[in-house]
């Protein structure tokens, strides 16, 4: 109230943005106090009175409407976020109808005044528009996501927007006031455009639809207003919104629809070259066309007599304005007239807008097709010409490449929007032609890098080339097999292409061509590595690659010196998709798997051995390390791909049986170098990953013996080094937490893989598991719980590693002490905050392994230290886990309930008289509701370890939070300073209720 008076009693005398400030402040308290002080709902209604006082006050009035409505529709943190939707869907139900209401009462009375009756108008519009922009569903989306979300605004708000006449206002506002405010009008036309059309009556979305367009077509035929670029932005968004909306079948047989396309037309054709001015205003326009385009079929005759004649003139046109446009603004770029970036820096955009044209042009293809072709043989041929002259220099040169990259990439997006069920002969030859003309500039790009003319290749015009490949490889080569299509008929005439085969041929030697010419860093590398790990997934593909002769000598020379990016130490990631390709492509022939293995491997057969040869002093030398970290690399990319057990075998006799995993062991105690121990024990952690079964052995066969004792060696000699070395270092994470990381990956990759009988192994004194066991327990207790959530990867390896190393069958077999059991629980309660709600699940479940483990085995060692910390351990958990279940709001209630049940269990006093504190600290109004649903919590199921008990208290644990969210029930979180006496949760009774409220009305006397 005091802040509520401060702001309307002072407003006169203080700056906007301060008003603002406070406002916004009154609304986070407003919204914080919702269900716990009656004042809180009142303010809205008092700001709604004030605004009736004098003109001034209804200026401040919606201001502060305005504040209230964007605090209110903010997303808080997620810890917030179910108390805020409790608060928001009330305030949406109550009060943002009235907001809405009095904000339209305001712009009727402001229209056509001038003074401060604009700016009264223009507050009016903005609480408009963020009234119609709530949130109404929950989802809170971005305001750049899909522009054809509908509104989903209440059926309550009909009898303000289904009026005679709705429309007019903003229309007539439009027209007559000047910018800023005339783009506002349209603003607010944009969302009311955007509501869904179920909300309204079929006579009155006729109505609506109507008036609209008219609005629109009168707008855009007299170019009302479009000189300012804020109107026409949103000019064109209200296109794009009004058709994605509504399918404007209600107007298609009336003079209205042909009137308004026309006036699209125009508006349209003069808006493609307007880039440089208004560049975000591309998209509406192509969306609304190619929407029209959807519902339209240039052959089907029926489509003639709803305004065919003006879509089948207008499509061509749109898809043929928009290519040159785009060449346009990048030539002006090029030639520096323009000082803005060029269109095609932000490939994301380009690629986006092109889909668009490309789906226009897919409506009316034979007209549209033609277009962009034309254009592409014609800039083709000037492009020709340039060359021939001889006098081209490299500026020259580079920026007809740049525009070149346009047409290439409209030929790319025609091809890939066909569609195999619409497409025709005709269409799939007209895709031949084109891409013919696209193949024919490429090579004769290539001839001129190969001839040195000219400078360097074009980043954007060889991008769109890889574009284009990938088009053709998906709309003609996909996982069906080859179809018989015209496609192939019409290449094979034009360029001598007979089949799918032929093609990937042209793309392979197309991909190492860009690999032994591009720099490592270049996008046009990393696109073409992807381009080529796509060819080695499919099914059907891979067995084509594998076909061509091109692949046969890659196999035979793939770490060739020729390909930069492998010369690079730094990226592993490019690296990784190449081996991983080549692998997929090795083994797609089982039959011929073990011989070409063989092949494959022996060039880093020599590389590796020539390596171990090498004494320490040599190896640790600055120009070899870089070679170590690039074949540990290697073979790990290599590794990843290699999915069956018989191929895996084949990888394991080469590594392990030659005695080649010395090497391994060498990097990981090389001390001096991070990055090789690194890329060696990353190397590791892929060998001991069983992904996809492949590491299920026969029973007789010793080799997951054998790998577990490679990779508890090179486990515990890192990890020694960690424990030795605890000084000061430089970068704490690279040097020794990113590693352990790794460490623990693979301790609980050989955990979970259940290839090795870890339990036998201490039977015939095979010391490789407790001495990894050792390394990894006391790895743990070196470093401090906070970690676990500053560095988030260590904390993701670590409740990974925790979750199977004390799990029921290996907990036993773990050198638990007490202060690593203090520690691991500690780090436990940490992982609880972690960003991943996966890492707070698994510190969930190593707790309910450990306690579980406890109460099942009476007398065992883990029980006796459970029960030996039950004092502070186990009422330390309890407490933390009765703050998040009771007080947040956690999508993994699941995964605490399991626990929980396990602690009420072990200390069932402390629970009930922790939760009986927590309700005599909450105030007196919510205190019966609270009792009642806890006590149907906890008296939900016997606390006696069952899997039918369990359940039944997850359940319970469920219900609870649909009471709280139905109740409003904000609890308040108790401190040690403000608990009150206990209350027999179990005991109480709703009779009990009357006495308490007297209590506590008597305490509240004598305070008084």
């Amino acid at each position: 109230n005091s802040l509520f008076a401060a702001i309307q009693d002072k407003f006169s005398e203080l700056p906007g943005f301060l008003i603002d400030d406070l406002t916004r402040t009154l609304a986070l308290v407003v919204m914080f106090t919702w269900f716990d002080l009656a004042d809180s709902k009142a303010v809205i209604d008092r700001i709604l009175e004030m605004g009736a006082t004098s003109d001034k006050h209804e200026v401040l009035a919606l201001q502060m409407m305005r504040s209230f409505v964007e605090e209110f529709n903010k997303e808080l943190p997620p810890k917030y976020i179910s108390k805020q939707r409790r608060v928001v869907v009330t305030f949406r139900d109550k009060q943002l109808k009235s907001i809405f209401e009095h904000a339209l009462r305001a712009m009727r009375s402001a229209i056509g005044d001038g003074g401060d009756k604009r700016v009264m108008l223009s507050q009016a519009l903005l609480v408009q528009r963020d009234c119609l922009g709530f949130d109404f569903i929950g989802l809170a989306p971005d305001e750049a996501s899909d522009e054809a979300v509908a509104i989903q605004i209440p059926s309550t708000w009909k009898e303000l927007i289904q009026v005679e006449g709705f429309l007019d206002p903003y229309f007539e506002g439009y027209a007559h006031c000047g910018a800023p405010l005339s783009s506002q009008f349209v603003e607010v036309l944009v969302l009311v455009a955007s509501i869904r059309r179920s909300f309204y009556t079929e006579a009155v979305r006729i109505s609506f639809v109507k008036r609209m367009s008219a609005g629109i077509a009168e707008i855009l035929a007299g170019a009302v207003g479009l000189d300012d670029v804020e109107n026409y932005h949103h000019m064109c968004r209200l296109l794009a919104r009004f058709r994605c909306i509504h399918t404007l079948v209600e107007i298609e047989d009336s003079g209205v629809y042909r009137t308004l396309l026309v006036a699209a037309a125009g508006f349209t054709v003069a808006g493609l070259g307007l880039w440089e001015w208004s560049a975000n205003s591309i998209a509406p326009l192509l969306t609304f066309w190619a929407k029209v385009a959807a519902a339209h079929d240039g052959r089907d005759s029926s489509n003639a007599a709803i305004c065919g004649d003006v879509i089948a003139a207008t499509l061509p046109r749109v898809v043929g304005d928009h290519l040159r446009a785009m060449v346009q603004a990048t030539a002006r770029v090029a030639s520096g007239e323009s000082l803005g970036d060029s269109p095609l820096e932000n490939t994301d955009a380009l690629l986006e807008n092109m889909a668009l044209a490309a789906s226009i042009a897919r409506a009316s293809y034979e007209a549209s097709g033609a277009a962009v072709l034309a254009m592409a043989r014609e800039m083709a041929g000037e492009y020709q010409a340039l060359l021939n002259g001889g006098q081209a220099g490299a500026d020259a040169v580079a920026a007809c490449e740049a525009q070149l990259a346009w047409p290439v990439y409209a030929v790319a997006q025609c091809i890939g929007a066909r569609q195999p069920y619409k497409a025709q002969a005709d269409d799939d030859a007209a895709d031949a032609e084109m891409f013919a003309v696209a193949l024919e500039l490429d090579h004769v790009v290539r001839q001129r890098l190969q001839r040195g003319v000219g400078g360097g290749p074009s980043e954007a015009l060889e991008l769109a080339f890889l574009h284009l490949h990938h088009s053709f490889r998906a709309a003609y080569i996909g996982e069906q097999g080859y179809k018989a299509t015209a496609v192939y008929a019409r290449l094979a005439a034009l360029v001598g292409l007979r089949d799918s085969g032929q093609v990937l041929a042209l793309v392979l030697d197309k991909l190492l061509f860009n690999l032994r010419t591009w720099p490592p860093a270049s996008p046009v590398v990393h696109r073409s590595l992807q381009l080529f790990h796509d060819l080695s997934v499919g099914y059907v593909s891979v067995r084509q690659v594998a076909k061509l002769d091109a692949v046969t000598a890659l196999l035979a020379g793939h770490s060739a010196e020729g390909f930069r990016f492998l010369g690079a130490v730094d990226a592993y990631k490019p690296r990784a998709l190449y081996y991983a390709g080549l692998a997929r492509i090795l083994f797609s022939a089982p039959d011929a798997a073990p011989p070409a293995f063989a092949a494959f491997m022996r060039p880093w057969a020599r590389l590796v051995d020539e390596l171990a040869a090498m004494p320490d002093a040599q190896l640790a030398a600055d120009h070899v390390r870089p070679g170590l970290v690039r074949v540990l690399r290697d073979l790990r990319g290599f590794l990843s791909a290699v999915a069956a057990k018989s191929n895996y075998t084949l990888f394991f006799d080469w590594m392990c049986a030659a005695q080649r995993m010395r090497l391994v062991h060498r990097c990981v105690e090389m001390r001096a170098d991070a990055a090789v121990q690194i890329a060696a024990l990353k190397f590791m952690a892929e060998f001991v990953f069983n992904r996809t079964q492949r590491l299920n052995f026969d029973v007789a066969s010793p080799n997951g013996i054998l790998i577990f004792r490679e990779a508890s060696r090179a486990m515990c000699a890192y990890g020694g080094r960690v424990l030795d070395e605890r000084g000061a270092v430089r970068d704490v994470y690279k040097e020794r937490y990113k590693g352990v990381a790794v460490c623990f990956t693979i301790l609980a990759r050989l955990i979970a893989g259940k290839y090795v009988a870890i339990g036998v192994m201490p039977l015939y004194g095979d010391t490789a598991l407790e001495r990894a066991y050792r390394v990894a327990v006391e790895l743990l207790k070196q470093f401090p719980v906070p970690d676990v959530i500053a560095y988030p990867k260590l904390g993701k390896a670590t409740t990974a590693l925790l979750e199977v190393l004390l799990a029921k069958p290996n907990i036993d077999l773990v050198p638990l002490d007490d202060a690593a059991y203090e520690h691991v629980m500690r780090v436990c309660v940490e992982a609880f905050d972690h960003a991943e709600t996966a890492v707070s699940s698994s510190a969930c479940g190593v707790i309910d392994g450990v306690l579980t483990a406890a109460i099942e085995s009476e007398g065992s060692d883990i029980a006796n230290l459970v029960r030996a910390r039950s004092a502070d351990i186990t009422t330390y958990l309890l407490r933390a886990m009765l703050n998040i279940v009771l007080f947040e709001d956690r999508p993994n209630d699941w995964s605490f309930s399991r626990p929980l049940f396990c602690l009420i269990l072990l200390d069932t006093q402390f629970a009930l008289q922790y939760t009986s504190q927590i309700v005599q600290y909450q105030p007196a109004e919510r205190r019966e509701d609270l009792i009642k649903a806890l006590k149907d919590l906890l008296s939900s199921t016997e606390f006696v370890l069952t899997t039918a008990n369990r359940d039944r208290f997850t359940q319970a644990l469920t219900q609870y939070r649909r009471e709280v969210a139905a109740k409003n029930l904000i609890l308040m979180v108790p401190t040690s300073q403000t608990l009150g006496a206990p209350v027999d949760i179990l005991a109480y009774s709703i009779e009990d209720s009357g006495s308490a409220t007297a209590q506590d009305e008597a305490e509240a006397a004598m305070v008084d």
